[in-house]
């Protein structure tokens, strides 16, 4: 069965409308180096990545999905700020084969919103399901970026932060968990929610 299913969250019309490619990233560009900070993820790692804007974060999710998807790793993303047609176009325009990868369950799509604000640890339980599939499948692992934008636009900053804070910096499961925040979003929570959520992960990716 596809698991792509659409994302309903409002985005930034501007960011929206930017041209910027996915593969057009400078080696010098913001982009370039959260690229390269993502492929020193190590199976179990609980990482947290902030990025600057949706052009820089939308070239660092579809390079890093394209290159999980070549290490023959099953990727999830859970998408907060971008429709579900954007990160479709954004994974295209670096050579994924959404569709064909989707329907193969290789690739799996998801509105952070539903993904999180429902059940806040529904992700996660999902997670662990993809984790059995690639044990099945003899996949190397799972890798995972998911936007905690969600939690801003449902104003519940403590539930994020207690969320963060349950989940192990090493993972007993197989899989490459990458929590990534707008830098603006990051930048309203008070200092110890901050130092809080950085605390509760293996790396900080900036």
């Amino acid at each position: 069965m596809t698991e792509i299913a659409e994302s309903t969250r409002s985005h930034n019309n501007n960011n929206n409308n930017n041209n910027t490619s996915p593969s057009s990233a400078s080696p010098s560009s913001p982009s370039s180096s959260l690229i390269e900070k993502l492929r020193q993820s190590h199976p179990h790692d609980h990482d947290v990545m902030i990025y600057p804007d949706l052009p820089t974060f939308r070239q660092v999710y579809s390079r890093a999905t394209k290159e999980a998807l070549e290490r023959n790793e099953i990727v999830f993303l859970a998408t907060t700020y971008d429709s579900f047609q954007k990160v479709v176009d954004s994974l295209t325009q670096v050579g994924v084969s959404v569709n064909k990868e989707a329907k193969e369950g290789n690739l799996v799509v998801l509105d952070a919103g539903k993904a999180y604000q429902i059940d806040i640890f529904g992700a996660f339980e999902f997670a662990k399901s993809l984790v059995m599939r690639a044990a099945k499948d003899v996949k190397t692992g799972i890798f995972n970026i998911s936007d905690m934008g969600s939690f801003f636009l449902a104003d519940r900053m403590p539930v994020l932060v207690d969320y963060e804070r349950s989940l192990k910096k090493k993972m007993e499961i197989e899989l490459k968990a990458v929590c990534s925040y707008h830098k603006g979003d990051f930048e309203n929570l008070s200092n110890d929610q901050q130092e809080n959520i950085l605390s509760a992960h293996s790396r900080i990716i900036s």
